[in-house]
């Protein structure tokens, strides 16, 4: 075990960096300081400050081990009857309710990101347990005489490696077909800047804290809207060609800390004019299209491989107001998730994936709400109380939307290795995110 050093260039990395090079990790526990310990709990605690969260520590000569609780008063203990081999691990704070209220599981997806991120900025990385923690749930019923429940929890680990890889295959040459729009690239990985440690971008702890100045709505264009859904449900650069079940262990992957690699999160986006899109509705692919590379050639340019395609003509957005009550911008975005189809691959098969998809749309949330703060536009969300009503099925035209990305799936270069972007079930709308 050893203490990690923050560095002044740690505070002022930024939220793209940290999104471009977040990754799940299984290195060994790092001793911290008390004060970055605090400054963790700090930044991940303002995902939602009406609530607490707990926090699990290593024995150290600086604090003792134990369960301690982090809310609006301060880090407390509470106490040393369990304790961690690992950095810290992390357990937001959930009511046992039947059923446990949607707000309440897309919470936890915010903490686990804002937590993730900050994690990142000071050089380690996390991983997700999907194991009811029944012993440290009942510890901290009896101390704080409440009766939550801890589903999941996440821990601070040392990162396997901290190297930034770029795809290093020739790009694919593409020509783009009706009702595909490609989206530009991320600004971080503009002219190789991020490879280059040339690119600065908003500081983490600005958009945590909603520091940037606001701008003008008529100000947004689509590469706002790149940035955005990169953010949410994008995909990083990886050095992984030919097998992506194994981006976790030898390249990067999304950049929301994604619990077992579930991938579940659908965007859709809504679009009425005037926009820098024709009306109708689009769904986002983040894997693009080889699944492999990132990097793609377009009319001799080489752009990072994201994309919308559209899947219906007509105007949903003058409905999906009427139906919420809300005036948006000029976009509209859904966040839908797959329930058949939490996890991927073998862990699927051996872990507890309930609430798994709802918690990673909160992650994917956490991504839109902090690339909005980081370009200074105000935003609302709104979670859809009741996901599984059938009137949604045609508000949104799910249907065609899932008959859209199945389709595209098929397309891919790698199908018999690549499942992420096929819906096994009904997509389910989870919460609408606007700017306004």
């Amino acid at each position: 075990m050893y203490y990690l050093k923050k560095k002044n260039s740690d505070k002022n990395l930024s939220l793209q960096k940290c999104l471009a090079s977040r990754k799940d990790c299984s290195g060994k526990g790092t001793h911290l300081e008390i004060n970055i310990i605090k400054e963790i709990c700090k930044t991940t605690h303002n995902a939602d400050t009406s609530k607490s969260i707990f926090i699990v520590l290593p024995d150290t000569h600086d604090y003792k081990g134990g369960v301690y609780i982090y809310n609006k008063n301060g880090l407390s203990f509470l106490s040393d009857e369990v304790k961690t081999n690992y950095t810290m691990e992390l357990y937001p704070e959930l009511m046992a309710e039947e059923p446990v209220p949607l707000k309440e599981l897309i919470r936890v997806g915010l903490t686990w990101q804002y937590f993730s991120l900050k994690i990142d900025s000071i050089g380690l990385g996390v991983s997700q347990r999907a194991k009811a923690p029944k012993k440290i749930n009942q510890i901290i019923n009896k101390y704080t005489n409440q009766n939550h429940i801890l589903l999941y929890s996440v821990v601070a680990r040392e990162r396997n490696y901290d190297l930034l890889q770029e795809d290093s295959s020739v790009p694919l040459k593409i020509n783009l077909e009706k009702d595909i729009y490609l989206l530009e690239t991320p600004l971080c990985y503009r002219n190789r800047a991020i490879y280059e440690n040339k690119y600065e971008g908003i500081p983490l702890e600005t958009a945590i804290f909603e520091k940037i100045k606001k701008k003008n709505l008529e100000l947004i264009t689509l590469d706002d809207l790149s940035q955005l859904l990169w953010a949410c449900q994008g995909e990083t650069d990886h050095s992984s060609h030919g097998n992506r079940d194994n981006l976790e262990k030898n390249g990067y992957g999304r950049v929301h800390a994604s619990g077992c690699a579930g991938y579940a999160v659908y965007p859709i986006i809504i679009v009425k004019k005037p926009s820098n899109l024709p009306k109708g509705a689009y769904f986002y692919n983040p894997i693009g299209f080889s699944g492999l590379n990132r990097w793609i050639q377009v009319d001799k340019k080489i752009n990072y491989d994201h994309y919308l395609q559209k899947y219906y003509d007509g105007d949903l957005k003058s409905e999906i107001e009427k139906e919420f009550n809300i005036n948006t911008s000029y976009y509209l975005i859904l966040l839908c998730v797959d329930r058949k189809k939490p996890c991927a691959g073998l862990m699927q098969k051996i872990i507890n994936t309930k609430y798994w998809a709802e918690i990673e749309a909160g992650m994917a949330l956490a991504g839109l709400q902090l690339q909005a703060n980081a370009l200074g536009f105000s935003w609302k969300k709104k979670i859809i109380s009741d996901p599984n009503h059938i009137k949604y099925r045609n508000l949104f035209q799910l249907d065609l939307a899932e008959k859209s990305i199945n389709a595209t799936a098929k397309k891919l270069l790698n199908l018999p290795k690549n499942n992420k972007l096929t819906v096994k079930g009904n997509l389910s709308p989870i919460a609408l995110f606007y700017l306004k």
